[in-house]
């Protein structure tokens, strides 16, 4: 093994580590990190925890990184792995190295008793952790922590803040300074390290991306064992010095270690808040410049803490709850009213909903300044109509971070009232609001944004262009209805009362729904489950809840990749196949629309296609129509209910008996039905335009609800 002193971070790697966190993984990472997080958990675990083999998992891309030609030893190890005690000792040596490592460059860690916990099931487990990690192409390490919170259920929110938060947050804090500035950066609940290792990456190169010399002087400090071990691994993998110290207690009991009067240019964290309602008393220790924090509640406590460890030029960038901007309780008044009297709070930004992975808690970004260099104004934008849904989060793309920051800029280059930024007017623009120090005491020293941005748009231009917008939508809205109730008017049978109604059901032959149609059973769990399936894929699977009002929904949540949908062809959907449910709650069935081509089936639905011999005697609209009466229905529920466990099986569905009149009977009934269901969604669409438009001449009339 290569001496400390060559083994640098990156030195010899296949890939490139770089000195900040990669954006947007490539799909194939984000694949080979699904199936790592997925059923080689359970299975290289054993009776372990899943921390322990989140640290396999670490240790190997660390290694990877920092020192490959030992990583290649290991993996070539492991490619020869006959049973489990070969496996075991692999382990142990995986973390042995990791150990070395880091202790050469002056880290105690414990990583090889940690892996030592670990049982595969078999040698070709770990054999296939091992090479999955060597095909990893790109830095991954916040993925993977990502992937650990999501699929390991973790659910403490303990490692990881979304890297775009960390992007915006950086880049907000780090605007004001010059060259070769800021010179120091600190994070007191440092999780994974993401703040120190953006800062830094930011704060080491000018516009350019130049080196600027000498990086900042970096240093964070964490609670927990775990984290600090994994966060040290970050740090080093992207270049920044590991100043980060294990700490049992909360940084405001250190106010009198001579450390404590260390102070920074940058401050920025994501610190664990409190949101059960606090205590009556004030807690009696520490020293709080702002006012003592209520008991049994720390929100306040953080966001002194950072201010405390500002220099006189130093900006500080904190998460926080909503519900701290405008608490009702006392003490929480008081501080905000100080804070914004001292001139410390420069701009809060309301963030979207459910961007992290541990708590649905709504959360804003305060952007804090040193005292002596305090503002008379505090801008507030509200970003919470931003970011994109994936699977059960959403993500701020990298056009929101840069509109938010050009919101911001704006701010600060004018001093003025903020104008709207982004990719179009209606889109992207960005909800804003500067406030005076004394609109600030009217309010009662609110910081939560909804209190401001709101309250500013009362009878102004956002209700007003929403206003107009909301009128065009209903006139389109109301347009469309009308031509499509002329069509509908002209369809067959149109006010036909029923004396030419023909009648399907009594007069036409009857045939099997089988001897007419391809029937077949989405793939098994084995070939598609849950491993199989990701939010970031590209190919869409439509599974029961897909199903509504006769149509799929193309708001589907479950994807694949292209080769997981390339191994699984046989159950790709064509144009007007038609998809029923196989387990589950029966519901009407749902027609595949032209650019539903290629999406796939789940386990828990049918497909019936009409086959190539009778495509010129069977209409699919039709058979569609007929499945959707409420006698089909009614018919499959029962099939599915006979079964031991409620499924319809592909037997049964195709012994239903279906009336089959001659074609230019089908394709009138389907036309006239269509008609129909053209007409409902008309009317559903112009319905819910009249009900936005109401809310926004309520709008403009009536003005938001006083807060105060």
């Amino acid at each position: 093994m290569a001496g400390a002193a060559d083994r640098r971070p990156g030195a010899g790697s296949s890939y490139r580590v770089p000195t900040g966190a990669v954006d947007e993984p490539r799909p194939e990472t984000r694949r080979i990190v699904t199936d790592l997080m997925g059923g080689l958990v359970d299975r290289v675990r054993g009776a372990a925890s899943a921390l322990d083999y989140l640290n396999l998992l670490l240790c190997l891309h660390y290694l990877r990184g920092a020192d490959p030609a030992c990583f290649d030893a290991l993996a070539a190890r492991a490619g020869s792995l006959r049973n489990l005690d070969e496996a075991a000792q692999l382990l142990r040596d995986i973390g042995r190295a990791a150990d070395e490592d880091m202790r050469g460059r002056g880290v105690h860690s414990s990583m090889q008793e940690a892996l030592g916990h670990l049982e595969p099931r078999t040698a070709r487990d770990l054999r296939a952790v091992v090479d999955a990690m060597g095909r990893l192409t790109e830095d991954v390490f916040g993925l993977i922590l990502d992937e650990y919170e999501r699929q390991a259920a973790l659910g403490s929110g303990e490692f990881f803040t979304p890297r775009s938060v960390v992007r915006l947050m950086t880049q907000l804090i780090c605007s004001e300074f010059g060259p070769g500035e800021p010179e120091s950066v600190y994070d007191p609940y440092a999780r994974d390290g993401g703040f120190l290792i953006e800062a830094s990456a930011l704060c080491a190169s000018d516009e350019d991306g130049l080196s600027r010399g000498k990086p900042p002087r970096t240093y964070g400090e964490t609670r927990r064992s775990d984290t600090w071990r994994l966060a040290t691994m970050n740090l080093l993998l992207h270049g920044v010095s590991p100043s980060l110290d294990l700490k049992r207690t909360v940084p405001w009991h250190d106010s009198l270690e001579p450390s404590s009067r260390e102070v920074f240019d940058i401050v920025l964290t994501n610190p664990p808040f409190n949101m059960s309602d606090p205590g009556r008393g004030e807690r009696p220790q520490g020293h709080w410049a702002y006012g003592a924090p209520p008991v049994d509640n720390d929100n306040f406590a953080w966001v002194q803490h950072c201010l405390a460890k500002l220099s006189e030029r130093g900006r500080a960038g904190i998460i926080m709850p909503n519900k701290a901007g405008n608490s009702g309780h006392k003490a929480d008044r008081a501080i905000r009213g100080n804070l914004v009297e001292r001139g410390c709070v420069e701009c809060v930004i309301a963030l979207p909903a459910q961007l992290f992975t541990g708590t649905a808690v709504p959360v804003s970004v305060w952007i804090l300044r040193h005292p002596d260099d305090q503002r008379d104004k505090t801008l507030f934008l509200d970003a919470r109509h931003m970011g994109e849904k994936k699977g059960s989060r959403r993500v701020l793309s990298a056009l929101d971070v840069e509109s938010l920051l050009a919101a911001y800029r704006a701010h600060r280059s004018t001093e003025g009232n903020v104008p709207h930024f982004g990719a179009t007017h209606t889109e992207w623009r960005v909800p804003s609001a500067v406030v005076s120090r004394e609109e600030l005491r009217r309010s009662d020293y609110s910081l939560n944004p909804l209190d401001h941005v709101e309250r500013r748009s009362d009878g102004g231009d956002d209700y007003e262009y929403e206003l107009v917008s909301a009128w065009e939508r209903l006139s389109d809205a109301e347009e469309h209805l009308r031509a499509v109730r002329d069509s509908a008017a002209r369809a067959p049978f149109a006010g036909d009362l029923g004396g030419s109604l023909p009648r399907a059901g009594r007069s036409a032959p009857r045939v099997d729904l089988g001897s007419v149609c391809e029937i077949q059973a989405g793939p098994s769990y084995t070939k598609l489950g849950k491993e199989q399936r990701s939010a970031d894929g590209l190919v869409p699977v439509v599974f029961p809840r897909h199903l509504k009002d006769r149509r799929v929904s193309d708001e589907t949540d479950e994807r694949v990749t292209d080769e997981t949908a390339r191994r699984l062809r046989n159950f790709e959907l064509r144009d007007k196949d038609i998809v029923c449910v196989r387990s589950g709650a029966i519901t009407q069935p749902a027609l595949v629309r032209q650019h539903q081509i290629g999406w796939l089936m789940s386990p828990n639905v049918i497909r019936l296609r009409v086959t190539e011999r009778h495509a010129h005697q069977v209409l699919p609209e039709y058979l569609f129509h007929y499945l959707c009466l409420e006698e089909s229905v009614a018919w499959m529920r029962d099939r599915a209910a006979a079964t031991a466990a409620p499924s319809l099986r592909s037997e049964s569905l195709g012994s239903l008996r279906i009336p089959l009149p001659d074609l230019v009977a089908q394709q009138e009934i389907a036309a006239a039905l269509d008609g129909l269901d053209e007409l409902d969604r008309a009317h559903v669409a112009a319905a819910v335009s009249a009900r936005r438009t109401r809310t926004a001449l309520a709008g403009v009339l009536l003005g938001p609800p006083d807060r105060s």
